[in-house]
C-alpha cells in the first residue's frame, strides 16, 4: 500500500513539473505560400523539409527560436539561396513592441537578427512581426544555424509564420509555411510514456 501511494505522489509530482516546463514546439518548412511572378517554385518538401523551426514559449511574453537549414537548400533553390526573414502571427500588444535579440549561430551562420514588421499575405492573416537575419553580407544558407529570442509578446500564442527565401538562381524568392502542424518533441512522447508506465505499474501493485 505504502508503495502504491509513493509511486502516484512521485507521479503527480512528475506531471506538475512537467506542466511548469518551458515546451518546444517543432515546425518543418516547406509549403509554398507565394513565389516571384514567372518562378514556379518547388512545393515537394513534405517528406524531406529543407528547414526546421524549434520555438518555445519561455513565459513572460519571450519566446526563443532555433532555426536551422538542412542540406537541400541548395539542390531545391540554387547555390546562391538564403533565408532572409521570418514573419510571425504573434497579435502581440499594440502598446508594446516586440525586440527580436540574437544568441547564438553556427560558424558560417550570422551574427545579427533584428525586428522587422510583418507582412500579411494571402492564406495568412495578421502577420505583425518578423526577424530578419544577418548584417554586411551575411546569410543563412544551407547547413546554418541562428537562435533568438522575441520579448515584448504579452500573452499571445504563435499561429502563422514563413520564412522568407531569397537568392533564387534567376533573381526569385519564394516564402513558404511549415508542412505540417506542430509536433510534440520527444521528452513530450517520453514523458507520457513514463507517466503511463508508472500508472500501470501502480494498478497491478494494487490487485
Amino acid at each position: 500500500m505504502y508503495s502504491s501511494k509513493l509511486l502516484n505522489s512521485v507521479l503527480v509530482a512528475g506531471l506538475l513539473a512537467f506542466s511548469n516546463v518551458a515546451h518546444a514546439v517543432v515546425y518543418d518548412f516547406g509549403s509554398l505560400l507565394t513565389a516571384s511572378e514567372g518562378y514556379t517554385a518547388p512545393n515537394s518538401f513534405s517528406g524531406d523539409p529543407f528547414a526546421r523551426l524549434e520555438a518555445t514559449d519561455q513565459g513572460g511574453g519571450v519566446w526563443t527560436f532555433l532555426l536551422a537549414i538542412n542540406n537541400n537548400l541548395f539542390s531545391s533553390f540554387g547555390s546562391g539561396a538564403f533565408l532572409g526573414s521570418m514573419s510571425f502571427d504573434f497579435n502581440p500588444d499594440p502598446a508594446v513592441q516586440p525586440v527580436s535579440t540574437f544568441i547564438a549561430s553556427n560558424v558560417g551562420g550570422v551574427t545579427n537578427v533584428k525586428s522587422t514588421n510583418g507582412t500579411g499575405l494571402s492564406g495568412l492573416t495578421d502577420i505583425d512581426f518578423g526577424t530578419s537575419f544577418g548584417a554586411k553580407g551575411e546569410k543563412l544558407s544551407q547547413y546554418d544555424w541562428v537562435s533568438w529570442s522575441i520579448s515584448g509578446l504579452g500573452s499571445s500564442s504563435l499561429n502563422n509564420m514563413y520564412v522568407h527565401v531569397q537568392g533564387i538562381d534567376g533573381g526569385y524568392s519564394a516564402k513558404y509555411t511549415p508542412v505540417v502542424t506542430a509536433v510534440p518533441e520527444p521528452e513530450t512522447y517520453a514523458m507520457l510514456l513514463a507517466g503511463l508506465g508508472l500508472i500501470g505499474f501502480s494498478a497491478r501493485r494494487r490487485t
